[in-house]
């Protein structure tokens, strides 16, 4: 017959299983509910990153096709009317075989319009993608780029170039020369300033590019809010870009009123 010592020490033990039992429980449905809270807020982040992804694509795309829709008006308005004109001017040509200063007239005219006509098209071909790039390479490319820039007179580009006649990957050399015309068009359009420098360089196993000027500048976390937004369309081509590259990119609002935008490109996954 059991003493009622022992009755209450196995009442005890019972009572410490149960309520380890209980804690066990309550332990793990905790730990189930975080678990899966987390799982469900990671997953809402990989859902909003890859719509933050998509709408960056989208917005390059976008970019891209508005630049073909210019292209095609301009063949179609400048070159277009060039042509007809041409056409116009052989026909009245042709009326006036008698007329020999008439001729002499349209003859140089017409020598004026096809050199007009050729320069329109070197300007469209230039914007689709310029013949100096995939002939000389990506520093050639901007310094003509820098040229045509400065001879508005609107800014003046101070540039170092240290590639030591390195030539990357043909796409590579579109994306940087791209990513690089973006965004002096930005500062000409929006940085209020007269003065830009711009560096580019192999440092290391990277591609280091440094743009900085004084003036109307963005920082990271104004980038970030642009590109989660319906505006931003060039700096969401950048971005694009540089997702393409592999590379990082920091924009830097520093003391008294100096901007930087800094990125670094791997270079091994670019080199030729």
């Amino acid at each position: 017959m059991e003493t009622p010592e022992n009755i209450s020490i196995i009442e005890l033990i019972l009572i410490c299983s149960t309520f380890f039992a209980v804690l066990s429980i309550g332990f793990y449905v905790l730990y189930d509910t975080s678990r899966k809270r987390i799982e469900k807020e990671q997953e809402a982040l990989r859902f909003a990153e890859m719509e933050f992804q998509r709408a960056i694509n989208e917005a390059s795309l976008q970019a891209e096709q508005n630049e073909r829709a210019q292209i095609a008006m301009d063949l179609h308005d400048e070159v277009g009317a060039l042509v007809t004109i041409l056409k116009m001017n052989m026909v009245k040509a042709q009326k006036r075989i008698e007329q020999p200063e008439v001729l002499q007239k349209l003859f140089v005219d017409t020598i004026g319009l096809i050199e007009h006509t050729a320069i329109t098209m070197r300007q469209i071909s230039n914007r689709i993608s310029p013949p100096i790039l995939s002939k000389l390479g990506l520093i050639p490319a901007l310094e003509e780029l820098i040229a045509a820039i400065e001879s508005t007179e609107k800014i003046k580009i101070q540039h170092r170039f240290s590639m030591d006649g390195l030539r990357l990957k043909s796409d590579a050399e579109t994306n940087i020369y791209r990513i690089i015309k973006e965004t002096l068009n930005n500062i000409l359009k929006y940085g209020l300033t007269e003065v830009v420098e711009l560096t580019l360089g192999k440092k290391n196993d990277f591609i280091e590019l440094v743009i900085r000027y004084e003036g109307v500048g963005l920082c990271n976390a104004q980038v970030e809010k642009l590109l989660r937004s319906n505006k931003g369309t060039g700096l969401k081509s950048i971005q694009s870009r540089i997702i393409t590259l592999h590379a990082a990119i920091d924009y830097i609002q520093a003391k008294k009123g100096i901007s930087e935008i800094h990125a670094k490109i791997p270079y091994y996954g670019i080199k030729n």
